[in-house]
Parts: C-alpha cells; sequence; structure tokens
C-alpha cells in the first residue's frame, strides 16, 4: 500500500508518528496476523515555500490552485493508493479542487475525523462549552462551526480562538517556553469568552495539528487559569487511529511479516535548521524512524511542477 500524508506545513507528521507509533506496537505484539507488510509512507509538506504558506497568499483561489497542483504532481511521483489530508485548513479546500480521486486512490481529510469527534463529546453532556483553538484560516472559514450547527449544537455553546502564528512558534521553539506564554495568552483570551454565570463542563479542541505537539502545554495553560477538569480533544490521535485500521484492512491476511515498512518525507524547499531541531526534538519520543525521515528530507521542487 502507498499512502500520502500531507499537511500545509509539518504539523501533520505528528500524525505520521502516532501512527507509526500503533505499527510498531502492533509488530512487537508477537502476533504475524497483526503485522504489515509492502507499506510505504510518503508525507508530502504541501507548502510552496518557506517564505509563502497558505495563510500569506491572496484568497482562496491561489490556495485552491498551489494545494491543487501539488496533489497532482504527488499522484505522479509516488502513485499514492490514499491520501490523507493531515490539515483542517486544507481539508476545508477538498471539495472546491479539481483534483479527482477514483476506485484505486482514495483521499480524505483530518476535519471530517475532527468534526465526528467533536460532535460526539458535545452530544455526551448538553450542557458542555466547546473551546475551539486553531488558525485564522480554519477559524474563518467556519467549518467547524457550521457543522455543529448543523447537528443540532447550539451557537452558545461553542467558542472559537484563533491563534496566530501559534504554529510557526511551535515549530522554532525547542525548549516550548515562548510557545508555553503564547498559548496560556490564547487559552486566557478564549475564556473571557464565557459567560460571567457559566460553569458548564468545558471541552478544549485543537483544531490545527501542530498544537498536538504542545498537548500538555494547553493543560498546564487551564490549569493555571483555575480550570483543571477540561477536557482536550486531540483530533491528530484520531486520525492516526483512522489511517492505522485502513492500513490494516489493505494487508494480506496472511502478511507474516513487517520488514518492509518504508518511509519518507519530501518537501518542496529545504526546511530551515531551527524547524528540524524543534520538530525533531518532539517526534523522537513518539517515533524514531519519523524523525529520522524527516531529518533525512527529499527535497522535491517536482511539487510544484505546472
Amino acid at each position: 500500500m502507498n499512502l500520502v500524508i500531507t499537511d500545509s506545513g509539518l504539523g501533520g507528521l505528528s500524525v505520521f508518528a502516532q501512527l507509526m507509533r500503533f505499527l510498531k506496537d502492533r509488530a512487537s505484539s508477537g502476533n504475524s496476523a497483526n503485522l504489515v507488510d509492502n507499506l510505504n509512507i510518503t508525507y508530502v509538506n504541501a507548502v510552496p515555500s518557506n517564505e509563502r504558506g497558505y495563510n500569506s497568499m491572496s484568497g482562496s483561489t491561489e490556495q485552491i490552485e498551489t494545494f491543487d497542483k501539488i496533489l497532482n504532481n504527488t499522484k505522479k511521483l509516488f502513485m499514492p493508493d490514499y491520501i490523507f489530508v493531515a490539515c483542517g485548513s486544507l481539508s476545508v479546500l477538498l471539495k472546491e479542487l479539481q483534483f479527482q480521486s477514483n476506485a484505486e486512490l482514495k483521499i480524505d481529510g483530518i476535519l471530517s475525523i475532527g468534526n465526528k469527534q467533536l460532535l460526539g463529546s458535545l452530544n455526551q453532556n448538553s450542557k458542555t462549552t466547546a473551546l475551539i483553538f486553531a488558525t485564522p484560516t480554519t477559524i474563518r472559514a467556519k467549518t467547524i462551526q457550521h457543522e455543529l450547527y448543523k447537528n443540532g449544537i447550539a451557537e452558545k455553546r461553542i467558542i472559537t480562538q484563533a491563534c496566530p502564528e501559534l504554529a510557526t512558534q511551535i515549530s522554532n521553539d525547542p525548549e516550548g517556553s515562548k510557545v508555553a506564554e503564547s498559548i496560556r495568552h490564547w487559552v486566557r483570551q478564549a475564556l473571557q469568552k464565557l459567560t460571567a454565570d457559566s460553569n458548564s463542563p468545558l471541552i478544549a479542541y485543537l483544531g490545527c495539528t501542530h498544537y498536538s505537539y504542545r498537548e500538555s502545554l494547553f493543560q498546564d495553560a487551564f490549569i493555571q487559569e483555575g480550570f483543571s477538569n477540561i477536557t482536550l480533544l486531540n483530533p491528530n490521535l484520531a486520525a492516526a487511529e483512522y489511517l492505522y485500521k485502513i492500513v490494516l484492512q489493505n494487508q494480506d491476511s496472511a502478511t507474516i511479516l513487517s520488514k518492509d515498512i518504508s518511509l519518507s518525507f519530501s518537501t518542496p524547499y529545504p526546511i530551515p535548521e531551527q524547524e528540524i531541531k524543534t520538530l525533531s526534538k518532539l517526534l523522537n519520543p513518539i517515533s524514531v524512524e519519523t524523525a529520522e525521515a524527516f531529518q533525512n528530507a527529499i527535497i522535491c521542487p517536482e511539487l510544484l511542477a505546472d
């Protein structure tokens, strides 16, 4: 199976790492029926350059054209059976792309998984309020909010908090001290939007794949603000579990080896050294193999070919 995981940056590497952790745990169980074989996982950094990400583009038209181009080149270069878009902002664009999947190539995004996770948690208790932390692009698109409203969740139960530049800060702060300050600031901003008499249970939804790297800092920030019983929802973990099931479904039941799992990281441009240092430090505890693939990046300008 050829699996591609892509993101508008490097946050989706945490999904990649969690998937590898699940596969490694499965392989170490000693049950031959649980192993996987002939699996190629390629991570594609879908950002055109270090200086120009999707948030700095002129609008949705340029974003769609750029992502369309990268997906079509990904199809030619890697011949995937399945593409998973580990990015909330790019998942929003999927319905507007010219790129077409077919019986041989499936494409899906993290947005639907996260929405299902969030909706399920809100339906467990009608008094729960959700605090959604995400990029300005994701918050402005209102895709998450509209999906919840469509499924009967009242607007007063949803609080959104855009966190400008937080993803970039997470990628460039290996110690996490500056990130901790920023996260506490955005948590405080979100909490100020609660009504004065609100004492409902709270859910914090991490709506950007980068935020998963610093989930513990979100937890700490809420505790520091006096909210120790908050429930944190991490869609990255749910996405990895989803992909894990897909991988197993595509394995031959007679497989007895797990030696042929190959990993690679492809990017149109060289990743800056500070980001390599920071994200390697964050990925290593989850999956050494993912960190190594990231460090041995394949520079692939062909991803941007017209």
